[in-house]
Formats: C-alpha cells, structure tokens, sequence
C-alpha cells in the first residue's frame, strides 16, 4: 500500500522547492540551482525550476534525458520556455508554460542550463518524475457518525487519471483502491468504469477514525492531497441495567444467578440492549469474582457467580464502540453456611416428660442470637404433622465443633422427635435425624378403700387392678410392686403405708387399721425402664 507519508516526500523531491532559505545574493557569484521537478501537479506536463544568483536569472534551460539512460546519452528533449512562478509560496521559482509530451512515464536525468545578467552560469544537474497524476474527488463515508443501530460505514469516491502524456484526465476504471482506517483495518476495493468505488466496514473503536483512498496503478503516478480524508468518529448512546431481584439467597458451594435486563436510549426511547456485555463482579480484600454475560434479542442477561460469602454484586453493561458505561447496579447474595446436628437423643422418662439434646454445628461462626435457636419438634408418625414442642438456645461453643442444646417438655407416650434449625440469610436450614421415644403406659383402677364408714381400730383395705397398655389393648400387670399411700385429713403430706403385689390378673390388695379420717390412693411409682407410672382413684375414708 502506498502510504500518504511517502507521497508527500516524494511530493517535495518533485516540486524542486527549497528546504531552507535562500542565500543573500553576492557579487560574481553564479547562479545556484535549488531543485527541478514537476511540482505539484505532474500530470500537467510541466516543469518547475527554483534557483537564485547575485542578479536577476535571465535564461533558463532544462535539458531532459530518458529514464535509466547512460551518461552519454542523447538528449530527449529540452526546454527554455520558464516564466517567474509565485503559485508554489517560494520565491525564486520558475514554471515552462507548455506541456512536456514525452513518450514514456519515469524519473529523467535533467541538466539545467542557468545564465545571470553578469553573464555568470552554471550547468547542475536534478530529476524530474514524468508520472500519472491520480485526483482523489468527493471522499464520503456515510454515516460519519454511527450508532448502535448503524454500525455499518459506507465509503465512496471517485478517481481520474492525467496522462501528462497526452494531457487528457479520464476516469480510473478497474484500478485497486487502497483505503486506510486509522484505527481499523484496512481494506481493498476496485474502481467501476466511471472510476468510482465503494467500500463498506464495521466500526470497532469509539475513537475517531481517519479514513484514507489511495489509488493503487501500475505505472509511475502522484496522488494529489485534495479530498485525501474523511473522519469517522462512533456515537456511544446511554445504557441502562434492569435487576430482576435486588436480593438473592443461595447455600453455600452453590451458583448465584444474577439476572435482568439491559437497554440503550436510542431515538428518545429505551429499547432492548442485544448483543452487549454485562460484568457483575464481587470483591473483597483477598479477590473477587466475576460474571460476564451476553445480552439476547431482547436485552435478557443471567450471570453465575459463586460466592465465598455473603456480599454485594455490582452490574454493569460495559462500554463498548457504541455504547457507554451503564450506572452501577447492585444485588445482595446472602450466603448460607451448611450447617448440621449431631448426637441427637430423645429420652422419655417415666413421667412423661421427654427430654431432647444434641449439638449443632454452623459452620466458621456462631448465629446471632435472633436467629440461634434450635426446635424441637414431635410427630405421631416421623413423617407427617410435626409439631415444635419447644425452642431453646445452644449453648456458646466453638461452632465449628457444635453448640450443645437441651429441652424437657411433657410429651405422649410414644411419638417421634427431632431437632429444627430455621437457618437465616446467612445460614442453611437443617434437621436431625429422627428418634423415636416410647414407654409402655400403666394404669390402676377399680381402687377402693373399704369399708366406709370404718370404726377405728378396724382394719381398711385398699383393693385395685393394675394394668399396662400393650399389643394394642389394656391388660393385667402381673409382680409389680403398688404403692399405697394415705394424706390424714387436715394434712397436705402423703405417706408411705406400704406395698403390694400385683397377682396375676393385676389385682392387688392390702389392709391397714384405721386410725384416722383421711385419703387413701394407690400409685405405680417407681416401674422399670420401659414403663410409665400411674395412680389410683383417691378414696377418703371416716374413720368413727
């Protein structure tokens, strides 16, 4: 590609124009010749001399040999028709009035010829570049100023071509354009017979853009520098974030998907954002996470960040060619903590009251206390209809190695039991496994004392049935020790009045002499392991 830097050099050499200044004119000094060349505008067929002397330069004559020709080689043409020239800004130029008609294009070996009025003269030597002169018309790049929805630019134009040969400027039809995208890639076009061309390319950058033709030909040519650019530059619209939540919840180890919608201003109205990249980053002094999405037709976007804890994700649509930095949005993710029970019991003692303890785990720290709380909880079948029969708080311990708990609460005789955490933002609900607890109910009835009235210093008998609920029905409860006990009237004390054995049928008896009026009951106060305890009906007796 032939680059604008070069044409311009080669642009100066052609012109024969000074690069410093002229030297005040001495007397009998002969002249000075400064440069020779075609000046500006090669396809003119003209040449251009600049020299200076002590006196005016009276005659000039530039004597031409063809290109790559010997040193002794005849002349190709010569001319002498220079008049003063002011059109270049420099002084002491001269220009030939009629066109050079040469047979071949190239760089000819010149030998100008200087004379002064004091007679001095002087022969030096130069080049002149006999060339094509391309004209580069009506550069357009339309739209000079893309958007999101024009991204595409079109650029046009039109070459002519001036044969200094024959003087005759026609259009460059067929010929390779060149065209140069200052901040993106070049590319390569062809001329159509009326030598105009058309190109069109993706803008990528948001910064200004200069684009560049250049005529691509075989023979010598010189590109004028009328018409040579066009500037590009992107239009970046504004751009907006839509969050689906403002707060997410998820466990730990797990994914949160933070999703919403993005849209640019276009047109005085906010449309759907396809195609533009989303960042959600979360961060903290030892490193982040980042998330970055690509928005669909129709601006929807879904990031996936895991979280080593709970904190702020902030969103954003990034900038881009033509789009600019959307204002921060955030979401809250809480992150839940795994947590877990251990050593779960449940012990229903033979007063019904059932005590549950255990320990529970929450991770690297412990819940504040709003939210450390542990239920306890019971289900006639381990499965369905569970009941919190108590909360209670665990105990402060190292969480990692679980906060001890305990709760006693009346409870039936058999049941399912297990411990509840509710979790929070920060923590995982959990359960514990499930236990069962069960005692075998007992009962006493048909208790009576007897006689009634009784006189004293006769004897009373407390008779009663013990039974114990087992296989689905109530049956007698043979060697079990009842116990009787009697409350004198006036008194709130029970007393110890002995024991008796329950016989097969679970009947039971035991006489006592009266002393005194008062209550008499039997009770199963202290059953084995597996069994509940029971009482009697009161019975109060007159003693007369």
């Amino acid at each position: 590609m032939r680059k604008r830097s070069l044409v311009l050099a080669c642009a100066s050499v052609a012109a024969g124009l000074l690069l410093g200044p002229v030297p005040a004119a001495h007397a009998a000094v002969a002249p000075v010749l400064y440069g020779v060349g075609s000046g500006d505008h090669p396809g003119a067929g003209l040449v251009w001399v600049s020299a200076s002397s002590n006196t005016a330069i009276t005659s000039i004559t530039a004597h031409l040999y063809a290109p790559g020709s010997a040193a002794d080689a005849p002349e190709v043409t010569e001319v002498s028709d220079f008049s003063p020239d002011s059109s270049t800004g420099f002084a002491h130029t001269w220009r030939t009035t009629a066109p050079l008609r040469l047979a071949d294009l190239g760089t000819y070996r010149v030998v100008v010829d200087l004379t002064d009025a004091d007679g001095d003269t002087t022969s030096a030597e130069g080049t002149y570049q006999y060339e094509l002169e391309a004209n580069l018309t009506d550069l357009a790049a339309t739209p000079q100023n893309p958007d999101y929805e024009h991204q595409d630019v079109t650029v046009t134009g039109g070459f002519t071509v001036t044969d200094p040969r024959t003087g005759e400027t026609t259009p460059a039809a067929g010929a390779k354009v060149d065209l140069e995208i200052s901040n993106g890639d070049d590319t390569t076009t062809t001329t159509g017979t009326d030598g105009r061309f058309t190109s069109v390319y993706t803008v990528t950058s948001p910064s200004s853009a200069t684009v560049n033709a250049w005529l691509r030909l075989d023979d010598p040519w010189y590109q004028s520098r009328a018409n040579e650019s066009v500037e590009v530059r992107a239009v970046q619209s504004d751009t907006r974030v839509t969050l689906d939540a403002a707060e997410l919840d998820v466990k730990a180890g797990q994914a949160a998907k933070v999703s919403g919608t993005a849209e640019v201003y276009l047109d005085g109205a906010w449309k759907p954002l396809a195609g533009a990249t989303v960042e959600e980053i979360w961060s903290d002094e030892f490193g982040g996470v980042a998330s970055r999405p690509v928005t669909g037709a129709d601006g929807r976007f879904t990031g996936e960040l895991t979280l080593p804890k709970s904190g702020t994700v902030e969103v954003r649509v990034l900038t881009g060619t033509f789009l600019k930095f959307s204002e921060l949005q955030t979401v809250k993710v809480y992150v839940a903590q795994k947590t877990y029970f251990t050593n779960f019991t449940a012990t229903l003692d033979k007063y019904s009251a059932l005590t549950a303890k255990g320990g529970l785990n929450t991770g690297r720290y412990q819940p504040p206390g709003v939210v450390d709380k542990v239920e306890l909880q019971y289900s006639a079948d381990g499965k369905t209809g569970w009941k919190t029969m108590k909360t209670v708080t665990p105990g402060s311990s190292d969480p990692d190695a679980a906060a001890p708990f305990k709760g006693t609460f009346d409870a039936p005789y058999k049941g399912y039991y297990r411990a509840h955490f509710q979790g929070s933002h920060d923590f995982q609900e959990s359960y514990s496994y499930v236990v069962h607890a069960t005692r075998t109910p007992t009962r006493i009835i048909d208790g009576n004392a007897a006689p009634e009235p009784v006189r004293k210093g006769r004897t009373i008998t407390y008779k009663g049935k013990l039974q114990h609920y087992t296989s689905g029905a109530w049956k007698a409860y043979a060697g079990q020790k009842v116990k009787m006990l009697f409350k004198p009237k006036g008194s709130s004390s029970w007393y110890d009045m002995g024991n008796a054995t329950t016989r097969t049928d679970g009947t039971f008896s035991k006489g006592f002499t009266a002393s005194k009026d008062g209550t008499w009951v039997a009770v199963l106060l202290y059953p084995n392991s597996t069994h509940l305890v029971s009482s009697g009906r009161e019975d109060f007796v007159d003693v007369v």
